[in-house]
């Protein structure tokens, strides 16, 4: 089921427990040192200024947000998440190193258990650093709603997932390749419903769709949810 729509307005329409992960990739809120950075298009802050996706590919939204603003979207959404989450459910959500402490806070504070941090090495298609270090790495920080549930058959992910960053081709700014998502889907149940609260082009649902999962999401951008529906009617 896929909606669009911001995740707020969804909320009733979800079976409480009847979840077995929440993916998502949500606006960081960072991209900079001040306020004033922060509060930027996403474009501005994450796409070249000679890049084909400043005239192509439309903003996201919720990520232009005061501090304060963001910390009550992911609060929201954790909220959310621990609602519709079976017992032992698992919560994942992409983030960067400026605010990956403060969602951490957060989702202590929504009554997740935390379960620790996995990288995302995008490889060394990405950013250079003068003088200093590539900026290589974004994160997962995932978590459980109480204690992990058992599985038939369980799974064993690695720590550090490797795959090229996309640098072709993209139908979404911050768009994830399909071969990481593809190996991030498994943390759910096989036959499990996948949750995505910020949808984007889809690429949560393309994985958990072709994987034999259920999949509901929701974008409230227009043009990033049709091409959602398109990416995960074919995926069908």
């Amino acid at each position: 089921m896929l909606y669009n729509n911001d995740f707020r307005d969804i909320a009733a329409d979800i079976q409480p427990g009847s979840v077995g992960a929440v993916i998502a990739d949500p606006p960081y809120g960072s991209g900079g040192f001040t306020v004033k950075d922060m509060l930027k298009s996403s474009k501005t802050k994450y796409v070249s200024s000679d890049s084909s996706y400043q005239k192509t590919l439309p903003d996201i939204d919720g990520e232009s947000l005061h501090p304060m603003a963001w910390r009550q979207l992911m609060t929201d959404a954790c909220n959310l998440a621990k609602k519709v989450l079976a017992d032992g459910g698992v919560l994942v959500l992409f983030i960067d190193w400026r605010n990956m402490a403060a969602l951490q806070s957060v989702m202590h504070e929504t009554g997740f258990t935390v379960r620790g941090t996995a990288v995302w090495d995008k490889g060394r298609a990405t950013r250079p650093m003068k003088n200093g270090f590539r900026n290589q790495a974004e994160y997962l920080l995932w978590g459980t709603k109480g204690k992990t549930a058992s599985r038939e058959q369980p799974v064993y992910l690695p720590g550090v997932l490797k795959h090229t960053t996309m640098t072709n081709g993209k139908l979404h700014i911050t768009q994830k390749p399909d071969s990481l998502m593809d190996e991030i889907v498994t943390i759910c149940p096989p036959g499990g419903t996948v949750l995505d609260m910020f949808m984007g082009s889809g690429s949560t649902g393309v994985a958990a769709l072709k994987s034999g999962r259920r999949f509901i999401g929701a974008e409230s951008v227009n043009a990033y949810f049709d091409t959602a529906l398109s990416r995960c009617q074919h995926a069908l």
